[in-house]
């Protein structure tokens, strides 16, 4: 799911023939619906497994597919392809942390 919203919103952001879509709306999809994903993602493996772990390890995953997705879209758009690495260490970083935030919450 992560991998196909980041190819959607890559495409609205960097297409020119989307310049019409207010980029605060772009910006808030683009930190809103990644959240959402991996803190579900965090939930489901911690409360599968019963270890926050999992969850950690879940959202990781997740994240780097959706970074490294985003990126290679970022380089069929011309972009550097720094951004295929920068995507899956920040995806797999931040997808570990709000995993693990996913997890914690769906426990209690």
């Amino acid at each position: 799911m992560l991998g196909a919203g980041s190819v959607v919103l890559a495409i609205l952001g960097l297409a020119p023939m989307f310049s019409w879509i207010p980029e605060i709306l772009l910006v808030g999809m683009a930190i809103l619906l990644p959240v959402a994903i991996l803190w579900r993602a965090g939930a489901r493996g911690a409360s599968r497994s019963g270890d926050l772990r999992s969850g950690a390890i879940t959202g990781s995953l997740a994240g780097a597919i959706g970074g490294g997705v985003g990126g290679l879209v970022y380089v069929a758009f011309g972009k550097p392809a720094l951004n295929v690495l920068v995507g899956l260490l920040a995806g797999a970083i931040g997808g570990a942390v709000i995993g693990v935030l996913g997890g914690f919450f769906a426990k209690k």
